[in-house]
């Protein structure tokens, strides 16, 4: 177990609950040391330095003796303050501060009160008092003195047994060296009476240190800058962030400004690395390519790249990893980069491709090292195609990206227009219909069909390109008609339009 005066030393230099990691200039100021553990109630005295300022009877308690007094747990540690107020009758907490205070600057004051009969507390008349010579009573009533501290909890906000932070700003007139903490106003009239835990005394100065300029070894170094400020309400690092804390991953200036009841606060630090290098990101290389490798040069530092090698500078000619680790005095950086080699893609479509009338073609890219797409937006990789035409394809890897290309021409035989010149919709199933079609090369747009006379009895610009034989819903008769056929045909890169017409014979 820690010595008393020891946990006294850790909680002034490295612990203030709730605020900045600072000199407290309260001793003991969470009731953790004693002189003897109290094994009764009104034994303030043994909580050394603290002492009892009028002619009430302040209590001490501490976990190493409990005999029921210590209804709640301490804000932290094992030890508390108890104080009573009644009717003419105020308990009170004094102590000197390790230092007086200095003119002009102003301090953060915290406390934590709790009570088990929260309605009965009068908010506003608990606080603290700073002073340049002890304040006392002769009796067991009010202290006369104007609290630079009171507590502004609402009634209604207080729980039972629960505790509850009391703090505020003192503005330094210069000397100060006492601290006296209780109630400065009023006092609970009849049966109003009521008990205030207090725990975690703190009184700090308000500034704001970044520390000195730094240097550390590497890139891979970090360094957590910490603007914590004793009552500071906002935080403004030199990239906008709103923290109190800062993580360094990189060399520069860094500033922050603190802003708080009593001044603005700024600082700012430089952070250098000792080694600062950078291999650069993973790689990936085409086959043949090269890649130089460099570190900056200083005779103070040794190198050792992956195999042995001393030099500042490496040429990388195939694929692995490449690592190199720098020293300089107490400083050691190391840093990998991974190189890849890839083979450039290749493509081919096929030769070019004749067709002829009705025929469809299918292509079938032969792809390696690499990802396939068609230019022209093309979803699947496989395509089907009727017509003519100069079908382009790609292929890209992180090396290089490749075309191709394929023709397709329907100019291998004449491209005809196909239609009947007769047809019996007598509802066999066999010549039931007049259908026109063509080639892959033509692609008809309206339907035309007349009787002997030249009237248009039926017409179509949609496909299919059929008659039934029907007009108006009755069967024609038998007999002679003509047809008049209107097509695009398309022969490489030009579109002719054109009609034809001709005979047809509805039979039976």
């Amino acid at each position: 177990m820690l010595s008393g005066s020891f946990r006294t030393l850790l909680w002034l230099v490295f612990y203030l609950p709730g605020i900045a990691i600072a000199q407290n200039l309260v001793r003991n100021g969470s009731f953790e040391t004693f002189r003897d553990c109290p094994h009764h109630d009104n034994q303030l005295e043994e909580a050394i330095p603290w002492y009892n300022p009028n002619k009430a009877t302040p209590d001490f308690y501490h976990h190493c003796f409990d005999f029921g007094q210590l209804i709640l747990p301490p804000h932290s540690g094992n030890g508390v303050a108890h104080l009573f107020f009644d009717v003419d009758w105020a308990e009170y907490l004094g102590i000197e501060l390790t230092e007086p205070l200095t003119a002009n600057q102003c301090y953060y004051f915290e406390m934590y009160i709790a009570t088990n009969t929260p309605g009965k507390v009068i908010p506003e008349t608990v606080g603290a008092y700073v002073s340049s010579q002890p304040i006392s009573g002769t009796t067991t009533g009010l202290l006369k003195a104007r609290p630079q501290v009171l507590d502004h909890i609402p009634r209604n906000s207080m729980g039972n047994l629960q505790w509850q932070r009391v703090s505020g700003i003192i503005n330094a007139e210069g000397g100060e060296r006492y601290l006296t903490i209780g109630s400065f106003v009023t006092l609970p009239g009849f049966l109003g009476y009521y008990y205030l835990f207090v725990d975690d005394v703190s009184l700090v100065q308000v500034k704001l240190d970044l520390g000195q300029d730094s240097t550390l070894c590497s890139r891979k170094d970090t360094y957590q800058l910490d603007a914590t400020t004793p009552g500071a309400i906002d935080y403004r690092w030199q990239d906008g962030s709103t923290k109190p804390t800062f993580l360094v991953t990189k060399p520069g200036k860094y500033a922050v400004t603190a802003v708080t009841a009593c001044r603005i606060l700024k600082d700012s630090i430089t952070i250098k690395y000792a080694l600062d290098f950078d291999l650069g990101n993973d790689t990936t290389l085409c086959n043949a390519q090269t890649l130089n490798l460099k570190v900056p040069y200083d005779s103070a530092s040794t190198y050792r790249w992956q195999d042995g090698t001393t030099q500042t500078t490496y040429t990388v000619k195939q694929e692995g990893a490449y690592s190199i680790r720098v020293t300089q005095a107490q400083c050691v950086a190391t840093d990998t980069i991974q190189v890849r080699f890839i083979r450039p893609p290749t493509l081919d479509l096929g030769p070019d491709t004749e067709l002829c009338g009705a025929q469809v073609f299918t292509i079938k890219p032969t792809v390696t090292e690499g990802t396939f797409s068609w230019i022209d937006g093309f979803a699947s990789t496989n395509r089907t195609v009727s017509s003519s035409g100069v079908y382009w394809g790609r292929v890209k890897n992180d090396c290089a990206t490749v075309t191709d290309s394929i023709e397709i021409d329907y100019g291998a035989c004449d491209c005809l227009l196909y239609a009947p010149n007769s047809f019996s919709p007598n509802g066999d199933g066999q010549n039931d219909v007049f259908l026109a079609y063509g080639c892959g090369d033509i692609t008809i747009t309206s339907l035309a069909i007349y009787n002997r006379w030249g009237e248009v009895i039926f017409k179509t610009n949609k496909a299919p390109f059929q008659w039934d034989g029907y007009y108006h819903g009755e069967i024609c008769e038998l007999g002679v008609y003509a047809w008049k056929i209107i097509y695009e045909l398309k022969h490489g890169q030009k579109v002719k339009y054109l009609q034809e017409h001709g005979p047809l014979s509805l039979i039976r």
